[in-house]
Protein backbone atom coordinates (compact mmCIF):
# COMPACT_ATOMS: atom_id res chain seq x y z
CA UNK A 1 0.00 0.00 0.00
CA UNK A 2 1.16 3.35 -0.78
CA UNK A 3 1.71 5.98 1.13
CA UNK A 4 -1.01 8.17 2.88
CA UNK A 5 -0.80 11.60 1.08
CA UNK A 6 -1.23 14.42 3.92
CA UNK A 7 -4.60 16.85 2.82
CA UNK A 8 -2.92 19.72 1.92
CA UNK A 9 -0.87 18.38 -0.58
CA UNK A 10 -3.61 19.14 -2.98
CA UNK A 11 -3.69 23.04 -1.67
CA UNK A 12 -2.37 25.47 -4.50
CA UNK A 13 1.08 26.67 -2.68
CA UNK A 14 4.32 28.92 -3.93
CA UNK A 15 6.43 26.56 -3.69
CA UNK A 16 4.21 24.26 -6.26
CA UNK A 17 5.58 26.09 -9.60
CA UNK A 18 4.40 23.53 -12.54
CA UNK A 19 0.31 24.43 -11.25
CA UNK A 20 0.94 27.62 -10.46
CA UNK A 21 1.72 28.20 -13.84
CA UNK A 22 -1.17 26.45 -14.78
CA UNK A 23 -3.51 28.34 -12.50
CA UNK A 24 -2.09 31.49 -13.94
CA UNK A 25 -3.17 29.91 -17.23
CA UNK A 26 -6.75 28.89 -16.72
CA UNK A 27 -8.45 29.01 -13.34
CA UNK A 28 -6.70 32.52 -12.56
CA UNK A 29 -6.62 33.81 -16.31
CA UNK A 30 -8.31 36.35 -15.29
CA UNK A 31 -6.72 37.90 -12.47
CA UNK A 32 -3.53 40.31 -12.13
CA UNK A 33 -0.27 39.82 -10.74
CA UNK A 34 -1.23 40.98 -7.26
CA UNK A 35 -4.24 39.65 -7.55
CA UNK A 36 -1.97 35.80 -8.14
CA UNK A 37 -0.21 36.91 -4.60
CA UNK A 38 -3.24 37.08 -2.98
CA UNK A 39 -5.35 34.12 -4.30
CA UNK A 40 -2.04 31.82 -3.34
CA UNK A 41 -2.66 33.13 -0.15
CA UNK A 42 -5.82 32.14 0.21
CA UNK A 43 -5.36 28.65 -1.01
CA UNK A 44 -3.01 28.04 1.54
CA UNK A 45 -4.92 29.51 4.67
CA UNK A 46 -7.86 27.17 3.42
CA UNK A 47 -5.95 24.46 2.34
CA UNK A 48 -8.02 24.36 -1.26
CA UNK A 49 -7.10 23.34 -4.61
CA UNK A 50 -8.67 25.74 -7.12
CA UNK A 51 -8.36 23.00 -9.59
CA UNK A 52 -10.92 20.49 -7.77
CA UNK A 53 -13.40 23.61 -7.08
CA UNK A 54 -12.57 24.12 -3.56
CA UNK A 55 -12.09 28.28 -4.01
CA UNK A 56 -13.51 30.30 -6.64
CA UNK A 57 -12.24 34.06 -6.80
CA UNK A 58 -14.86 36.75 -7.91
CA UNK A 59 -14.10 40.09 -9.83
CA UNK A 60 -16.04 42.67 -8.97
CA UNK A 61 -15.72 45.83 -10.97
CA UNK A 62 -13.23 44.39 -13.22
CA UNK A 63 -13.11 47.38 -15.60
CA UNK A 64 -12.77 50.06 -12.91
CA UNK A 65 -9.15 50.31 -11.45
CA UNK A 66 -10.12 52.19 -8.01
CA UNK A 67 -12.92 50.18 -7.01
CA UNK A 68 -11.50 46.13 -8.47
CA UNK A 69 -11.50 43.93 -5.99
CA UNK A 70 -11.05 39.97 -5.73
CA UNK A 71 -13.46 37.63 -3.01
CA UNK A 72 -12.49 34.12 -2.68
CA UNK A 73 -15.49 32.26 -2.07
CA UNK A 74 -15.66 28.68 -0.91
CA UNK A 75 -17.17 25.67 -2.32
CA UNK A 76 -19.31 23.87 -0.23
CA UNK A 77 -16.76 20.84 -0.69
CA UNK A 78 -14.15 22.68 0.99
CA UNK A 79 -16.45 23.56 4.19
CA UNK A 80 -16.86 20.25 4.85
CA UNK A 81 -13.39 19.38 4.44
CA UNK A 82 -12.17 22.11 6.40
CA UNK A 83 -14.96 21.12 9.36
CA UNK A 84 -13.38 17.15 8.85
CA UNK A 85 -9.59 18.58 9.68
CA UNK A 86 -10.64 19.03 12.95
CA UNK A 87 -11.92 15.74 13.66
CA UNK A 88 -14.32 16.62 15.40
CA UNK A 89 -17.12 16.51 12.57
CA UNK A 90 -19.64 14.29 10.95
CA UNK A 91 -22.31 14.77 8.53
CA UNK A 92 -25.90 15.14 9.08
CA UNK A 93 -27.20 11.52 8.46
CA UNK A 94 -30.80 12.97 7.14
CA UNK A 95 -31.24 14.41 3.84
CA UNK A 96 -31.74 18.38 4.01
CA UNK A 97 -35.91 19.25 5.60
CA UNK A 98 -37.56 21.47 3.24
CA UNK A 99 -40.89 23.25 4.47
CA UNK A 100 -43.35 24.39 1.45
CA UNK A 101 -46.58 26.13 1.38
CA UNK A 102 -49.02 27.09 -1.53
CA UNK A 103 -49.71 30.08 -0.08
CA UNK A 104 -45.67 31.48 -0.86
CA UNK A 105 -45.81 30.44 -4.26
CA UNK A 106 -44.79 33.38 -6.95
CA UNK A 107 -42.89 34.90 -8.94
CA UNK A 108 -40.01 34.80 -6.56
CA UNK A 109 -40.89 31.67 -4.95
CA UNK A 110 -41.57 29.33 -7.75
CA UNK A 111 -42.13 26.44 -6.10
CA UNK A 112 -43.52 28.04 -2.35
CA UNK A 113 -40.28 27.04 -0.70
CA UNK A 114 -40.52 28.48 3.04
CA UNK A 115 -37.11 27.48 4.69
CA UNK A 116 -34.77 24.76 5.20
CA UNK A 117 -32.86 23.09 7.54
CA UNK A 118 -29.56 20.91 7.75
CA UNK A 119 -28.48 19.43 11.03
CA UNK A 120 -24.22 18.89 11.48
CA UNK A 121 -22.62 17.06 14.26
CA UNK A 122 -19.71 17.76 16.73
CA UNK A 123 -18.21 16.19 18.96
CA UNK A 124 -17.44 17.60 21.93
CA UNK A 125 -17.64 17.14 25.68
CA UNK A 126 -17.25 13.35 25.27
CA UNK A 127 -20.43 13.28 23.07
CA UNK A 128 -21.85 14.27 19.57
CA UNK A 129 -23.93 17.29 19.49
CA UNK A 130 -26.22 18.88 16.72
CA UNK A 131 -25.13 22.22 15.12
CA UNK A 132 -28.58 23.27 13.31
CA UNK A 133 -28.96 26.25 11.08
CA UNK A 134 -32.64 26.66 9.36
CA UNK A 135 -32.45 29.39 6.67
CA UNK A 136 -35.58 30.89 4.56
CA UNK A 137 -35.70 31.23 1.32
CA UNK A 138 -36.18 34.91 0.89
CA UNK A 139 -32.56 34.88 3.22
CA UNK A 140 -30.74 33.51 0.40
CA UNK A 141 -32.67 33.29 -2.96
CA UNK A 142 -31.43 35.62 -5.52
CA UNK A 143 -34.73 37.94 -5.60
CA UNK A 144 -35.14 41.28 -8.00
CA UNK A 145 -37.42 43.68 -6.37
CA UNK A 146 -40.45 44.90 -7.78
CA UNK A 147 -42.07 48.26 -7.91
CA UNK A 148 -44.02 50.32 -4.92
CA UNK A 149 -46.52 52.07 -4.90
CA UNK A 150 -49.27 53.87 -2.22
CA UNK A 151 -52.91 52.94 -1.30
CA UNK A 152 -55.13 54.34 1.21
CA UNK A 153 -55.68 52.63 4.60
CA UNK A 154 -58.63 54.01 5.38
CA UNK A 155 -57.31 56.03 8.00
CA UNK A 156 -57.64 59.72 8.42
CA UNK A 157 -54.73 61.92 10.47
CA UNK A 158 -56.23 62.85 13.20
CA UNK A 159 -56.90 67.01 14.74
CA UNK A 160 -53.75 68.70 15.23
CA UNK A 161 -51.84 67.08 13.02
CA UNK A 162 -49.86 68.74 10.24
CA UNK A 163 -51.95 66.54 7.78
CA UNK A 164 -55.09 66.40 10.03
CA UNK A 165 -58.33 65.16 7.88
CA UNK A 166 -55.70 63.77 5.01
CA UNK A 167 -55.90 60.28 4.21
CA UNK A 168 -53.13 57.67 5.57
CA UNK A 169 -51.07 55.96 2.81
CA UNK A 170 -49.31 52.73 3.20
CA UNK A 171 -46.52 51.43 0.88
CA UNK A 172 -47.07 48.02 -0.61
CA UNK A 173 -45.77 46.03 -3.89
CA UNK A 174 -46.90 47.37 -7.07
CA UNK A 175 -49.37 44.46 -8.66
CA UNK A 176 -47.69 45.22 -12.23
CA UNK A 177 -44.45 44.86 -11.39
CA UNK A 178 -43.60 41.98 -8.10
CA UNK A 179 -40.57 40.55 -6.78
CA UNK A 180 -39.06 37.82 -8.93
CA UNK A 181 -36.35 35.36 -9.21
CA UNK A 182 -33.37 36.95 -11.22
CA UNK A 183 -33.70 35.19 -14.33
CA UNK A 184 -30.35 34.85 -14.84
CA UNK A 185 -29.80 32.97 -11.85
CA UNK A 186 -31.34 29.32 -13.67
CA UNK A 187 -29.93 26.90 -11.22
CA UNK A 188 -32.47 28.75 -8.23
CA UNK A 189 -35.37 27.67 -10.40
CA UNK A 190 -34.46 24.51 -11.46
CA UNK A 191 -33.23 23.23 -8.36
CA UNK A 192 -33.62 25.39 -5.76
CA UNK A 193 -33.53 22.54 -3.06
CA UNK A 194 -30.14 22.28 -3.91
CA UNK A 195 -29.06 25.95 -4.01
CA UNK A 196 -31.10 26.64 -0.61
CA UNK A 197 -29.23 23.35 0.74
CA UNK A 198 -26.08 24.05 0.23
CA UNK A 199 -26.41 27.80 1.46
CA UNK A 200 -27.71 26.32 5.08
CA UNK A 201 -25.01 23.42 5.10
CA UNK A 202 -22.37 26.20 4.98
CA UNK A 203 -24.02 28.18 7.01
CA UNK A 204 -24.09 25.17 10.28
CA UNK A 205 -20.71 24.23 9.56
CA UNK A 206 -19.74 28.20 10.06
CA UNK A 207 -21.46 27.36 13.24
CA UNK A 208 -19.72 24.90 14.35
CA UNK A 209 -16.19 26.18 13.46
CA UNK A 210 -16.17 29.46 12.87
CA UNK A 211 -12.61 30.50 13.41
CA UNK A 212 -11.75 28.34 10.33
CA UNK A 213 -14.60 29.72 8.54
CA UNK A 214 -15.82 32.82 9.39
CA UNK A 215 -16.59 35.72 7.09
CA UNK A 216 -16.20 33.48 3.95
CA UNK A 217 -19.34 32.70 1.68
CA UNK A 218 -20.08 29.83 -1.21
CA UNK A 219 -21.24 30.84 -4.81
CA UNK A 220 -24.76 29.92 -3.79
CA UNK A 221 -24.95 32.89 -1.38
CA UNK A 222 -22.82 35.12 -3.46
CA UNK A 223 -26.28 35.07 -6.30
CA UNK A 224 -28.24 37.16 -4.18
CA UNK A 225 -25.47 39.26 -3.07
CA UNK A 226 -24.76 39.79 -7.30
CA UNK A 227 -28.80 40.29 -7.13
CA UNK A 228 -29.25 43.05 -4.76
CA UNK A 229 -26.44 44.81 -6.83
CA UNK A 230 -23.75 45.31 -3.85
CA UNK A 231 -20.56 47.04 -5.22
CA UNK A 232 -16.94 44.97 -4.45
CA UNK A 233 -16.77 47.63 -1.79
CA UNK A 234 -20.10 46.87 0.01
CA UNK A 235 -19.11 43.06 -0.15
CA UNK A 236 -15.73 43.73 0.70
CA UNK A 237 -17.18 45.50 3.97
CA UNK A 238 -19.66 43.12 4.87
CA UNK A 239 -16.76 40.48 4.87
CA UNK A 240 -14.81 42.54 7.42
CA UNK A 241 -17.69 43.29 9.61
CA UNK A 242 -18.03 39.99 9.62
CA UNK A 243 -14.86 39.12 10.65
CA UNK A 244 -14.73 41.04 13.32
CA UNK A 245 -17.69 39.89 15.23
CA UNK A 246 -16.76 36.75 14.79
CA UNK A 247 -13.35 37.79 16.46
CA UNK A 248 -15.34 39.23 19.13
CA UNK A 249 -17.91 36.78 19.28
CA UNK A 250 -16.17 33.12 19.36
CA UNK A 251 -12.58 33.73 20.42
CA UNK A 252 -12.29 33.07 22.71
CA UNK A 253 -15.26 31.67 23.33
CA UNK A 254 -16.19 28.71 25.54
CA UNK A 255 -18.93 25.56 23.78
CA UNK A 256 -21.84 24.96 26.38
CA UNK A 257 -25.19 23.11 26.63
CA UNK A 258 -27.90 24.60 28.36
CA UNK A 259 -30.58 21.69 27.75
CA UNK A 260 -29.75 18.31 27.82
CA UNK A 261 -31.40 18.07 24.37
CA UNK A 262 -30.18 20.89 22.75
CA UNK A 263 -27.50 21.52 20.69
CA UNK A 264 -23.81 23.58 21.93
CA UNK A 265 -23.63 26.81 22.06
CA UNK A 266 -20.50 28.97 21.74
CA UNK A 267 -20.59 31.42 24.20
CA UNK A 268 -17.77 34.75 24.31
CA UNK A 269 -15.85 33.96 27.56
CA UNK A 270 -16.85 37.80 28.60
CA UNK A 271 -20.19 37.13 28.22
CA UNK A 272 -19.84 33.30 29.58
CA UNK A 273 -20.28 34.25 33.64
CA UNK A 274 -23.47 36.34 33.13
CA UNK A 275 -25.08 33.89 30.91
CA UNK A 276 -24.53 30.88 33.46
CA UNK A 277 -25.54 32.94 36.12
CA UNK A 278 -28.83 34.08 34.06
CA UNK A 279 -29.82 30.85 33.21
CA UNK A 280 -29.29 28.96 37.05
CA UNK A 281 -31.51 32.48 38.40
CA UNK A 282 -34.01 31.44 35.78
CA UNK A 283 -33.82 27.90 36.78
CA UNK A 284 -34.15 28.89 40.71
CA UNK A 285 -37.04 31.05 40.78
CA UNK A 286 -39.26 31.03 43.82
CA UNK A 287 -42.06 28.81 43.60
CA UNK A 288 -40.40 26.80 41.08
CA UNK A 289 -37.02 26.05 42.24
CA UNK A 290 -35.66 23.21 39.61
CA UNK A 291 -31.98 22.45 41.40
CA UNK A 292 -31.95 18.65 40.12
CA UNK A 293 -32.02 20.67 36.77
CA UNK A 294 -29.41 22.64 37.53
CA UNK A 295 -27.07 20.12 38.75
CA UNK A 296 -27.05 18.21 36.08
CA UNK A 297 -26.35 21.00 33.96
CA UNK A 298 -23.12 20.77 35.96
CA UNK A 299 -22.34 17.58 35.78
CA UNK A 300 -23.03 17.70 31.68
CA UNK A 301 -21.00 21.02 31.58
CA UNK A 302 -17.83 20.19 33.39
CA UNK A 303 -15.60 20.72 31.05
CA UNK A 304 -17.00 23.92 29.54
CA UNK A 305 -16.76 25.42 33.68
CA UNK A 306 -12.72 24.02 33.32
CA UNK A 307 -12.36 25.95 29.82
CA UNK A 308 -13.91 29.12 31.47
CA UNK A 309 -11.62 28.83 34.74
CA UNK A 310 -8.58 28.82 32.58
CA UNK A 311 -9.95 32.11 31.08
CA UNK A 312 -11.95 33.95 33.83
CA UNK A 313 -10.67 33.19 37.51
CA UNK A 314 -13.30 35.66 38.68
CA UNK A 315 -16.01 34.80 36.87
CA UNK A 316 -15.69 31.07 37.59
CA UNK A 317 -15.26 31.90 40.78
CA UNK A 318 -18.39 33.70 41.30
CA UNK A 319 -20.24 30.72 38.96
CA UNK A 320 -18.55 28.03 41.42
CA UNK A 321 -20.31 29.81 44.25
CA UNK A 322 -23.90 29.81 42.70
CA UNK A 323 -23.53 26.49 41.91
CA UNK A 324 -22.85 25.90 45.63
CA UNK A 325 -25.70 27.57 46.76
CA UNK A 326 -28.11 25.76 44.54
CA UNK A 327 -26.15 22.33 45.76
CA UNK A 328 -26.67 22.95 49.43
CA UNK A 329 -30.10 24.02 49.11
CA UNK A 330 -31.01 20.47 46.71
CA UNK A 331 -29.17 18.78 50.11
CA UNK A 332 -31.84 21.06 51.99
CA UNK A 333 -35.00 19.79 50.29
CA UNK A 334 -33.76 15.88 50.20
CA UNK A 335 -33.64 16.29 53.83
CA UNK A 336 -37.18 17.56 53.91
CA UNK A 337 -38.29 14.86 52.01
Amino acid sequence: MGAVVPFRSAALTRSDARRLALFVKTVGKDLRESEIDEALEWCEVYGANPFTKDIYFFVFDANDANKRRVVPVLGIGLYRKIAARSGNYRPDDRPPRFTYDEAAISQANPKGLVDCEVTVYQYMHGAWHAVASRLKWEERAPIKSGGTTWEKTGEFYPAGHAKAGKPRYRKVTDPSNPDVLDPDKRNWHTMGETMMAKCTEADAIRKGWPNETAGSYVPEEMDALHTIDLTATEIIETHEKTERLSKLGDGPGVMVQWGPADALERVPVGKFGDRVLDWIGAHMIKGSEEPAAVMEWHARNREALREYWAHDKAGALAVKAKLENVAAFAAQVMAAE
